[in-house]
């Protein structure tokens, strides 16, 4: 794999999502899920091809049409979108965790399409109720509901998953996980790899072959670890996760650096590993009820995975969109926690997965000038 491999991956944070409706053969094999808080090893596992829906600036006339505005991020109107225009009509499923209250009502959007005939073909919707508190009845609960979403995909795939299968499927994200944080070590103490294209290789982790991973991944390391390192602010992304290169291109363009992002589709992606127990469905479940960085995270976790991303950031970005229903309720304690270690930020109101507002823009310029000007950068 030459040096060309981070340019290869340009388009691969998209595509998969992007490209269902072109290949019905390719979609059977296929599972859509609206964000990452379902373990991938369960899809696997069963036989199919996970695929996580994805936010961008393209419209979306016919889901405007049956959902309201500034209340689905972008990523839930793309895929009310492909199911309004027949994309997902050949897929095996659509599996949207109960991680948010948008993806939640997302989920009861799809039901009543289909109930009321709006939609004429859609596979089965189910929703995956991972519970990520820390009650004494929640690792059961959990269990269950990863158990009985292996049971219905098996269903589907006619295969029966054994102990094995699962084991087999850990091990192997593991090993691309491991990959994901080599590649992501890259971005902190002298970063050699810009935002934007760290974020699309650090997103594919969820959709690539696992072991076609490793080999991207570390291909990558070997492109990026001889580059040399980028001079500019170091910056955070926080707030609501992102789930595209849109924010990232903003900021990189004032000349700054995202060295580090809250959202499972960046930094995120490159977590600790399953630990295995007694049973692997058991191992997923407690993994992702710790590790998702989702809505339902909570907010001591949240703020602890912030306070780890802090050394040697110059400044932060909170992202706050119009659809945010859960991480602006944090913002007082981030807000708090950044002037303890007298780290600048600026809130963003627009869409992330578009192009920045007049307004944004403005708050990024002025949060970089003032950065840039501050004797304590320490990468300008």
């Amino acid at each position: 794999m030459g040096p060309n491999v981070v340019a290869e991956l340009s388009e691969a944070l998209e595509a998969p999502f992007a490209a269902l409706g072109r290949e019905p053969e390719r979609d059977r094999g296929t599972v859509v899920i609206s964000w990452p808080s379902v373990p991938v090893e369960i899809i696997r596992a069963a036989g199919f091809r996970p695929v996580v829906a994805r936010g961008s600036g393209t419209p979306t006339p016919a889901a405007d049409v049956v959902i309201e505005a500034d209340v689905f991020p972008s990523r839930l109107r793309q895929l009310v979108e492909a199911a309004m225009t027949g994309r997902l009509a050949d897929v095996a499923a659509v599996v949207l965790p109960r991680t948010s209250d948008a993806d939640y009502k997302c989920f009861l959007y799809l039901r009543e399409l289909v109930r009321r005939n709006v939609v004429a073909r859609l596979p089965p919707v189910w929703l995956f109720d991972l519970l990520q508190s820390g009650g004494a009845d929640v690792p059961a609960y959990d269990c269950e509901r990863a158990h009985e979403l292996l049971e219905k995909l098996a269903t589907l795939s006619g295969l029966r998953p054994e102990r094995r299968d699962l084991e087999q499927q850990i091990a192997l994200a593991n090993r691309a996980r491991a990959a994901a944080r080599r590649f992501d070590a890259l971005r902190r103490d002298m970063p050699r790899i810009a935002g934007v294209e760290a974020v699309r290789l650090l997103g594919v982790f969820w959709e690539v072959d696992p072991e076609r991973y490793v080999a991207l991944a570390e291909a990558a390391v070997a492109v990026v670890a001889d580059r040399s390192p980028l001079r500019g602010p170091r910056v955070l992304l926080a707030g609501a996760p992102v789930d595209s290169t849109a924010l990232h291109a903003a900021i990189e363009v004032q000349g700054a650096v995202v060295v580090s992002e809250l959202s499972p589709l960046g930094s995120g992606a490159a977590g600790p590993d399953v630990e295995f127990s007694a049973e692997p469905l058991q191992a997923l479940v407690e993994h992702y009820r710790r590790e998702s960085i989702d809505a339902r995270m909570p907010v001591g976790a949240l703020m602890r995975r912030m306070e780890d991303s802090l050394d040697g950031i110059d400044a932060v970005v909170v992202s706050l969109p119009p659809d945010d229903a859960s991480f602006g309720w944090d913002y007082p304690r981030l807000r708090e926690s950044l002037a303890r270690r007298s780290i600048p930020h600026a809130v963003l109101r627009g869409d992330p997965a578009s192009s920045t507002t007049a307004a944004d823009r403005e708050r990024l310029q002025t949060l970089l000038r003032a950065v840039a000007q501050t004797s304590g950068v320490r990468h300008g």
